[in-house]
């Protein structure tokens, strides 16, 4: 059993949680911000990124709890909403930022309708994508979180809203805070509409499920590995001095180009 997985086949006796959402300042302004109580599988990341004018949110974790509500004590000015992607571990409260919703076209159907069939237990899982997420090396037995966010939750309710984006993103395009700019990079290969962020002025790159420090999925029903292996060849070429990535956590300059060359070799 990988680690932050969960065992049982129910939600009998989840505990409640005492705080839904992990924080982790970084430097240059960036709050990176998680959820502990998801499987490690769909334990994901979100970026607020300080901007004079706005600033920017990368993805929405699962939406088990109101990321809107606890961002709050944070936001003190207009929020850009950036999605990476369209997986259900990056959109889940994207609808409480729809007034500025954008992501890339290629996965907008998605979070206009997100797939009703989404449960937060394996056990709904069809056969044919546990086998998918077994042979890329994940236990997929039990609930997808450890705890519940109140007692009133009830896990077998839970659903993403839908919510249609207000600009659809493409290679080349910026994301302006005013004082600070992302380029936007359209990276497929985990999926048809990933996305990375590129602030060249500092080297961040904030890189969704492109790139992070851990197994690298291509083998999902809308992967393509081809495809990912031209985006890591482009992605190699950047002088970047921090990756913010779609999982665990953040890193440098070296461990990036380990983990590109890692990929194009396998």
């Amino acid at each position: 059993m990988l680690p932050g997985s969960i065992p049982g086949p129910t939600f009998d006796r989840l505990p409640t949680a005492d705080n839904w959402f992990a924080i982790e300042w970084l430097p240059q302004g960036v709050l990176r911000i998680w959820e502990p109580h998801v499987s490690r599988l769909l334990r994901a990341n979100m970026f607020l990124v300080r901007g004079r004018d706005r600033d920017l949110l990368v993805d929405a974790g699962m939406g088990v709890c109101s990321l809107r509500r606890f961002l709050d004590p944070f936001l003190d000015k207009p929020v850009v909403h950036v999605l990476s992607h369209a997986h259900v571990d990056h959109i889940g409260s994207a609808h409480e930022f729809a007034g500025d919703l954008r992501m890339h076209a290629a996965e907008a159907d998605v979070m206009r309708d997100p797939p009703a069939d989404l449960e937060l237990s394996f056990d709904g899982y069809s056969a044919e994508k546990k086998e998918r997420l077994r042979q890329s090396g994940f236990d997929v037995s039990g609930a997808l979180i450890a705890a519940a966010p109140s007692p009133s939750f009830k896990p077998e309710e839970w659903r993403i809203p839908g919510a249609t984006p207000t600009a659809l993103l493409a290679d080349g395009d910026t994301v302006d805070l005013g004082d600070r700019s992302f380029e936007v990079l359209h990276t497929p290969g985990h999926s048809p509409g990933s996305i990375c962020l590129w602030e060249a002025a500092t080297g961040i790159l904030i890189g969704g499920d492109t790139i992070y420090d851990g197994l690298l999925i291509d083998t999902l029903p809308d992967s393509d590995p081809a495809a990912y292996a031209v985006s890591m060849r482009r992605l190699k070429q950047l002088n970047v001095s921090a990756v913010h990535g779609g999982h665990r956590e953040s890193f440098g300059a070296a461990k990036y180009q380990f983990l590109i060359d890692q990929y194009l070799s396998s």
